[in-house]
């Protein structure tokens, strides 16, 4: 259940809904930055003057930057930021003096909330709200992905900007009925997007689209439209784009004539490929609560099995369940063997979303605690990620990895269509790994097996980005110390002892870890005196040795503000989460109470200097009236208005699910490749750029730096969303923690699932993940595929062609040397299996379980393989292998 549209209450103290007339959502992408208009239409139907206020959700790292209220479309009221308090104020003085009045204010990172005071009656107003946003890089190379976020999930805990009272209407839920203003509701979404080299792909899995490519004889230029005629968004709309070339590492260099300052914008995918697998501490944290009930705990459980499946066998690990409550598999994590692996398999196959509510803060206190402090540890959140208190969970994970010493790190990935994106990317971002989101409609084993796969790998260290000339920025040399340290922007407090200038400021200000396929963004503002470089040189060393790599700035200067907005919200966000240089500074002196009225000071100025909205600037527009001899009888007051609308910790129900349609764009969908031994591309440069030293330097980065390196002269884009969410209402629960425990027997049973799932399973090939999950389930947690009566029966199509294709063969070829073990087949015919049906469609999701087996399969023709032909165990493991592909050739052809 959900309230959607604009809210006011009447004497009656019952919520009513705004006419709701018309909402417009317009998109526009430029590669991997997005901006976005909303517009909505409300009409005050009543014969009264009424204030009213609504609750709409954007995507975490989004800068809201334009606000605007269009009034009985003869007059526009542009919004203007202000320190949240006094905004606040002026809002209240100009509703109680008669004016119209119009506030946004920030609720939460990922949640805002709009106050429209002296609606009078028949009145129509248009509220605009514009928007910037960094794109999230999708799961596959050269995509990105743009959501607009549509629904607002309850959240546990408190918030920082609730004030909530226990009586006054908690718990109220308003319901539209088919005779709801709500439900005819005109609804439009269009998007445009523009990227620097051909678009080659754009889909959706959320909605129904038309694509129109090749805009204008441009490749590079396409426009999407929602083809459902819908009256609101129910579910994030997603669109995933691929472009050539988006990968490349680029920087771009903004100059914003109203600020009179530079900033640059660095931004790359690296494929770390090369580096290799250590030893680590895997500890696996599922959301159980009542949130998660349906396809979301069983998308859950189906990518933990493929986890656990796909576990390396160095490793130790646990699995730990929260709701309102939270249990362990282990007392501690336990190495992977062939019983913790099926304990946990059974574990993982009766899970269900059974928990309650959803608390957090305890479970993740408690494998903080109880990992290993002298071991790697990689901590994986899977969640719905509807709670409250962020702050705390931030501080929780910054305590413990500043104790650490790069031996934690915490990866998180977002399940569902009201996600909040707050929690999960917060999560990741303190914890220095990285974040994932997936919808109800996708798959996540994709996802997740890819931040296995960094995970297990040491992280990249010792960052030092160069942004001016003969200066660099560390992420562990630059120690400000409060004597020489100035913040960027304006003086301190006259009480700081502060004398010196900065040149220049990276945001943020901790530079993220370098992660494989993953997106790398930061930004650099340089004060006025300092000029733009020709060149961004990003420098750290890994286990193979030191990484390098000079980007060149884009020859072309652009105009404007986005960059800024998108620098000026992270540098919000370093303040917020306790990671900005002032808190560096703190530190350096061994003080880490840094004071909160400074804080918020920054904050302020960040967001009046770039017309940001945050935690501490609203924005305010004011419709002064010259006659103010109306009736103001009937507004409500805002406290009230925040108590309706609050989340009301009662009960949970979860919105009604809709038809999901997916189409693809008619583009041809090109993945790019790259050999197993190239971690470096580039096309050819100038002789200048050529001369650089060839060193046992590494780079690690897809490079192709043509004459313009990166985007276009950026347009005046936008896009939009259909901002207007739902709030559900959930439970509260208290917290307790337990250890589960499981006996042999359920081992069995676990066991037995498996024989009866594979009894009734006769496939050879196809799309469907199933056919990956149903074979993975033939194999061994140590990466062998036994000779057994279920994995012959896999390959058998009911009629003789197995006797002759396959099981047959075995034998007779152990008759020519009854050295070789059956299982050296079975488990070379597996990875030919996987390599030539299944790996076309499911690379990434059955990768490792790859590895695996031809790590054991090496194992066992060494130790078993004397009857191989070949002069060393490298040879003989080729000829097995070609043995197994000449029969899995056959059997697919005659299949």
């Amino acid at each position: 259940m959900q309230i959607y549209g604009l809210i006011y209450i009447l004497d009656n103290n019952e919520p009513q809904l705004l006419a709701l007339q018309n909402v417009s959502v317009k998109a526009n992408i430029v590669d991997m930055i997005s901006e976005v208009q909303i517009c909505q239409t409300y009409k005050n139907t009543t014969s009264e003057t009424i204030e009213a206020l609504y609750k709409f959700p954007i995507y975490e790292n989004s800068a809201i930057y334009e606000f605007e209220a269009e009034i009985d479309g003869d007059r526009k009221i542009k919004g203007i930021v202000h320190e949240a308090k006094e905004a606040a104020q002026k809002y209240q003085d100009a509703v109680e003096s008669g004016h119209g009045a119009y506030l946004l204010e920030e609720e939460l990172p990922d949640v805002f909330q709009c106050s429209v005071g002296n609606l009078t009656p028949q009145q129509t107003v248009v509220i605009k709200i514009t928007y910037v946003s960094e794109l999230k890089h999708d799961s596959e190379n050269e995509r990105i992905r743009f959501v607009l976020p549509t629904t607002i999930a309850p959240r546990y805990g408190s918030s920082y900007g609730s004030h909530l009272n226990p009586g006054s209407n908690r718990g109220k839920v308003l319901v539209p009925d088919n005779a709801s203003p709500v439900l005819n509701t005109t609804l439009t979404v269009e998007v445009t997007c523009r990227m620097t080299s051909m678009i080659t792909s754009i889909e959706s899995s959320s909605h129904l689209i038309t694509t129109e490519l090749n805009i204008g004889g441009d490749n590079k230029v396409a426009k999407i439209k929602l083809v459902e005629d819908v009256s609101y968004l129910e579910k994030d709309f997603i669109l995933v784009a691929k472009s050539k070339d988006l990968d490349q590492p680029r920087a771009f260099l903004e100059y914003n004539p109203r600020t009179e300052t530079n900033c640059m914008m660095l931004t790359l995918v690296p494929h770390l490929d090369s580096i290799k697998s250590k030893p680590t501490e895997l500890i696996f944290i599922i959301d159980r609560s009542g949130s998660m009930e349906g396809d979301p705990i069983k998308k859950a459980k189906e990518a933990l099995e493929l986890i656990l499946r796909s576990l390396p066998d160095d490793c130790i690990f646990n699995v730990v369940s929260f709701g309102s409550k939270f249990t362990s598999l282990f007392p501690k994590s336990e190495p992977y063997a062939e019983k913790t692996f099926k304990k946990a398999l059974n574990h993982a196959k009766s899970m269900d979303a059974s928990y309650g509510g959803t608390e957090i803060y305890s479970a993740l206190q408690w494998v903080l605690q109880t990992s290993k402090k002298d071991f790697p540890t990689a901590i994986f959140v899977i969640t719905d990620g509807q709670v409250y208190n962020v702050d705390q969970i931030v501080k929780l994970i910054s305590d413990s990895l500043s104790k650490r010493n790069n031996q934690l790190r915490l990866f998180s990935l977002g399940i569902g269509n009201s996600v909040s994106h707050n929690l999960v990317e917060s999560i990741s971002r303190a914890g220095n790994g990285y974040a994932q989101f997936v919808t109800t409609q996708e798959r996540m084993d994709k996802k997740i097996i890819g931040m296995l796969k960094n995970a297990v790998k040491p992280p990249v260290k010792d960052y030092k980005i160069t942004w001016i000339d003969n200066k660099s920025s560390t992420d562990s040399d630059d120690k400000p110390s409060a004597s020489s340290f100035l913040n960027f922007f304006k003086k301190l407090s006259s009480d700081a002892a502060i004398t010196s200038t900065l040149k220049y400021y990276s945001t943020p200000y901790k530079i993220p870890i370098l992660y494989s396929g993953v997106r790398f963004v930061i930004y650099c503002f340089l004060s006025k005196e300092v000029s733009p470089p020709k060149h961004i040189i990003i420098e750290a060393t890994c286990e193979d040795g030191p990484i390098r790599l000079e980007v060149p700035i884009d020859p072309e200067t652009l105009q404007g503000s986005k960059i800024h907005t998108l620098g000026a919200r992270k540098m919000i966000q370093d303040f917020e989460e306790g990671s900005s240089y002032l808190h560096q500074i703190m530190k350096n002196n061994e003080d880490n109470n840094l004071d909160q009225g400074i804080v918020r000071e920054q904050i302020v100025d960040l967001g009046k200097r770039f017309s940001l909205a945050s935690r501490y600037t609203s924005f305010l527009a004011i419709d002064e009236r010259e006659n103010l001899q109306i009736s103001v009888t009937k507004i409500t007051p805002k406290s009230e208005l925040q108590h309706s609308l609050s989340v009301a910790p009662q009960y949970y129900l979860q919105p009604q699910s809709a038809t999901v349609v997916n189409r693809s764009a008619t583009a041809v969908n090109r993945s790019a490749t790259y050999p197993t031994n190239l971690i470096f591309k580039k096309k050819s440069r100038s002789t200048s750029e050529k001369t650089q030293k060839k060193s046992s330097i590494l780079s690690f980065f897809s490079s192709q730096f043509g004459s313009k390196g990166g985007s276009e002269k950026q347009a005046s884009l936008r896009r939009s969303s259909s901002g207007f969410g739902g709030v559900n209402y959930m439970a509260e629960m208290a917290c307790e923690m337990k250890i589960d425990e499981y006996n042999e027997a359920e081992i069995i049973k676990s066991e037995n699932d498996d024989e009866n799932e594979m009894s009734s399973f006769n496939v050879k090939r196809g799309e469907n993940i199933e056919i990956l999950f149903n074979f993975l389930r033939l194999q061994s947690y140590d990466g062998k595929f036994l000779a057994s009566k279920e994995f012959y029966k896999y390959f058998d199509d009911g009629g003789d062609k197995i006797n002759s294709n396959l099981k047959k063969s075995i034998p007779k070829a152990e008759e020519e040397n009854k050295l070789i073990k059956e299982e050296i087949w079975t488990t070379s015919i597996a990875i030919k299996y996987l390599e030539i049906v299944l790996f076309p469609k499911f690379k990434e999701e059955s990768e490792i379980c790859l590895e695996k087996a031809t790590k054991v399969l090496k194992k066992l023709v060494m130790e078993n393989g004397d009857g191989c032909k070949g002069n060393n165990s490298e040879e003989k493991v080729k000829w097995v292998l070609e043995k197994a592909g000449e029969w899995i050739t056959k059997w697919v052809n005659e299949s």
